[in-house]
């Protein structure tokens, strides 16, 4: 379950082609490729398909990164991804013209600081070492952890450590404290890890999104749109079915299911008029984006037509 090391890795991804234009584009007749990796938050896609819910046109890929799912647009080999904020706005300021047009989860309790039973409160951080993947959504939780302990990063040793060693490197005892989210907290947990603070802690501050290439978009713009549809579609059998969903998730993603029902509590799935909310001016969602391309060092980067609602059911188009 790796669905944030695309920071970590976008170099790889990108180099230097990443700040040239696209070569070519989608036709008419093209169908719409998905790209998405491992999270509770993205698995309303792999329900979809599984209940054969989407549309025809529409062909998911389910790979094992975001890292692969970045190089797979700029590859053209994908059309449309998976992708937290953080990532998006990363990949626009590196040349990729992405369009968010859909939010799936906002993290609220999936992202946490857990710690050593022998740190009662956060300003003991000091001096500790802090495990955390190298991203903007680590950092960006571990600098609103520092802050709230009136800390600075000089005063913490931060340790770079991938997503999938997490639990490793908190048994081998080369970490005091980890940031991480969702299994991998759980299991963290079971091995000792107290929970110290987490996205609740700091709402509105994650969100994973659907991102499309701006290229693409008027030439699959009714496949994007029941693609879109079936998401809230799975999203209501999560909702209303939710021992079914739960295993079926539980299954695709090797966890048991009471992992599978942990992770989903710590995230909030925004229905059709909270993601129009969300893709609206001066939303949580831009505020949000402000504050990553700020952390990032680009200031005014974005620019406008970076979200666009046009694709929500029963909306009105409108784009920022």
């Amino acid at each position: 379950m790796d669905r944030r090391r695309f920071l970590t890795l976008a170099p790889l991804a990108l180099g230097v082609s990443g700040m040239l234009p696209f070569l070519g584009g989608c036709r008419q007749d093209d169908p719409l490729r998905v790209s998405y990796h491992p999270w509770i938050g993205y698995e309303t896609l792999y329900l979809a398909e599984r209940f054969n819910w989407l549309p025809d046109a529409a062909r998911l890929t389910r790979r094992q990164s975001a890292s692969e799912s970045l190089a797979a647009l700029q590859k053209h080999e994908a059309d449309a991804a998976a992708l937290t904020l953080d990532e998006v706005i990363r990949a626009r300021l590196q040349g990729m013209d992405l369009v968010v047009v859909m939010v799936f989860n906002v993290s609220a309790g999936a992202d946490a600081l857990v710690v050593h039973e022998s740190i009662k409160r956060l300003e003991q951080l000091e001096g500790k070492r802090i495990g955390a993947e190298g991203s903007a959504v680590g950092a960006m939780l571990l600098d609103r952890v520092l802050e709230k302990a009136e800390l600075t990063r000089e005063q913490v040793t931060v340790v770079d450590v991938p997503a999938d060693r997490h639990l490793a490197a908190w048994e081998a005892g080369e970490v005091d404290a980890v940031v991480s989210y969702e299994p991998t907290v759980s299991q963290l947990r079971r091995a000792g890890a107290v929970l110290m603070a987490d996205s609740r802690d700091f709402p509105d501050t994650i969100f994973d999104v659907l991102a499309v290439r701006r290229d693409c978009i008027e030439h699959v713009e009714h496949t994007l749109l029941g693609l879109v549809d079936a998401h809230f579609r799975a999203l209501e059998h999560l909702r209303f079915n939710r021992q079914d969903a739960l295993y079926r998730i539980a299954d695709v993603e090797s966890v048991t299911p009471a992992d599978a029902r942990r992770a989903l509590g710590g995230v909030l799935l925004p229905d059709r008029r909270a993601n129009q909310r969300y893709l609206s001016p001066g939303s949580r969602l831009t505020v949000a984006a402000a504050e990553l391309e700020r952390r990032l060092g680009a200031g005014n980067g974005l620019g406008n037509g970076w979200y666009s609602d046009a694709f929500l059911p029963r909306s009105h188009a409108r784009a920022g």
